[in-house]
């Protein structure tokens, strides 16, 4: 006789033991981090919900746009607000397809919220779920779900939830709760190995490949159909440390930023964090777009000139393992962790704007305006001057051999003759030296003193004024100013 395998069974969660004020909090519960939420409120338990138990508003990214009178997609930050979600909890036994129509008739059909969801402890029927999606897509709602007490039963049971379920039904599925002396000591022991494995505070960037601890298919991406969606494991680069966690760039793209108007832009065309492993074919096909993108923010002015950049926090704590030796594949350490919704293996991100090495909290304070178009294309110089010079006297044009200067100045108007994306040589009749071309990329005049105090090094740029000048200007003294980029002969070949 063979020997019975025995398994482990779980009974039935008994949701009529809760009054219907407790199942509202219960469900108000399961939908903490079911999304991205900017607040929850709780509207039943004020007696004058409009048939709804919980309000909520979804937090929302840069991805909300309008058009402009030049049907151009202008892209805005709308940090308070989000897409509204309704959530119904109904403690009942049965709801048939009739009664889920009475319940979803309180939608208002002008002005239904974005999503909604409808939790009950009842079975429901397949006529009831396609009824709950025929109604709700009348009225006009994008995303609804619908839970039953299967539904319901399975989020309890996973692990993360286990402190619900003890919380409303006193039952617990963790065989063995780690003491907070034991999680202690697991997050200082993965924070240690980190500062052994990528390096310590803010001095490194070092690739690792973070991978879900759920994930069985590794390393073959075609298991997953929404694998690009969502990745089971990707290449980021940790850069430092937070007290709670190690940091990681995430993206990086080119950007517009006016820091006196408050506004900004930025081209999501390309990602400007460069990774270890890259197909060399993708890797090609990023440079390309790079050069485009690159071809617009060029001819920015300088002081406008930065980048947008999302950095991304894995918690020590929510660390597994650490594997310093990577494998063949990736060839750097892997960080195993616990991909959870939208976020995946992260805590929190942060959006920073960055000119120079200055950095700027992306807030609703700044408004996003319509910089970078969503097509770009290859640039062309302009013309080429190759009789007419910039002249440069020894000193300045010694600046110019050891790159340490990037700008022409001149008060008497010799060089207004030339425009952005112009080339011209940089020469100097006393010095025998080999010619060098630049390319204009943006021209215009100001106030010395206002000058200086836009630009990041005030001293250096002072120092250059005089030097080029070849005398001590007025503060108030009108200048003509050249920003320019250098450009190689293969180039323009």
């Amino acid at each position: 006789m063979t020997k019975p395998k025995v398994t482990r069974t779980y009974g039935p969660i008994h949701f009529e033991d809760l009054d219907p004020h407790r199942f509202e909090d219960l469900i108000r519960e399961l939908i903490y981090d079911y999304k991205e939420w900017q607040s929850i409120e709780a509207t039943g338990r004020s007696g004058n919900d409009d048939g709804f138990d919980v309000r909520a508003y979804e937090k929302t990214e840069i991805d909300s746009s309008a058009e402009n009178e030049n049907n151009e997609e202008v892209i805005e930050i709308c940090p308070m607000e989000g897409n509204l979600w309704m959530v119904q909890g109904k403690r009942e036994k049965e709801i048939g397809p009739k009664k889920i129509k009475t319940i979803i008739s309180d939608i208002d059909t002008k002005n239904p919220p974005y999503g909604y969801i409808l939790a009950a402890s009842a079975n429901f029927s397949k006529d009831s779920y396609d009824v709950f999606r025929e109604e709700l897509r009348k009225k006009g709602v994008m995303e609804f779900y619908l839970w039953g007490k299967a539904e319901l039963e399975d989020m309890l049971h996973l692990p993360k939830n286990d402190r619900i379920l003890f919380t409303f039904f006193g039952i617990s599925l963790v065989s063995k709760r780690r003491t907070r002396a034991t999680e202690i000591r697991s997050t200082i022991s993965v924070k240690n190995k980190l500062y052994r494995t990528v390096g310590e505070g803010h001095q490194f960037y070092r690739s690792i490949l973070v991978r879900d601890l759920k994930d069985t298919n590794y390393p073959y991406e075609r298991e997953y159909k929404d694998f690009k969606a969502k990745p089971r494991w990707r290449e980021y680069i940790a850069y430092g440390h937070h007290p709670l966690g190690l940091w990681c760039h995430k993206h990086e793209y080119f950007a517009y930023i006016d820091k006196e108007k408050k506004e900004w832009d930025f081209s999501k065309e390309v990602d400007l964090v460069h990774r270890e492993r890259e197909d060399e074919d993708e890797r090609q096909k990023v440079i390309e777009k790079e050069n485009l993108v690159d071809g617009v923010w060029d001819f920015l002015p300088r002081k406008n000139k930065g980048h947008f950049v999302i950095d991304c926090l894995i918690k020590y704590a929510d660390i597994v393992i650490v594997d310093d030796k990577g494998d063949v594949y990736y060839n750097f350490p892997h960080v195993y962790v616990d991909f959870v919704g939208d976020m995946g293996p992260f805590a929190g991100c942060r959006k920073i704007l960055k000119i120079g090495n200055e950095e700027i909290d992306l807030t609703e304070n700044y408004k996003q305006i319509n910089i970078f178009s969503k097509k770009f294309k290859k640039d062309k110089f302009g013309k080429i001057y190759k009789v007419k010079k910039i002249l440069l006297n020894s000193d300045s044009l010694k600046e110019f051999k050891n790159y340490q200067l990037d700008t022409v100045y001149e008060t008497d108007g010799k060089y207004n003759f030339l425009n952005p994306k112009e080339l011209i040589l940089i020469d100097n009749p006393e010095v025998n030296s080999e010619k060098e071309y630049i390319q204009i990329t943006h021209k215009f005049k100001a106030k010395i003193k206002d000058h200086i105090a836009q630009t990041a090094e005030p001293n250096k740029t002072r120092r250059s004024i005089e030097m080029q000048l070849g005398r001590k200007p007025e503060e108030s003294e009108e200048i003509n100013i050249y920003e320019f980029k250098r450009i190689s002969k293969w180039q323009i070949k």
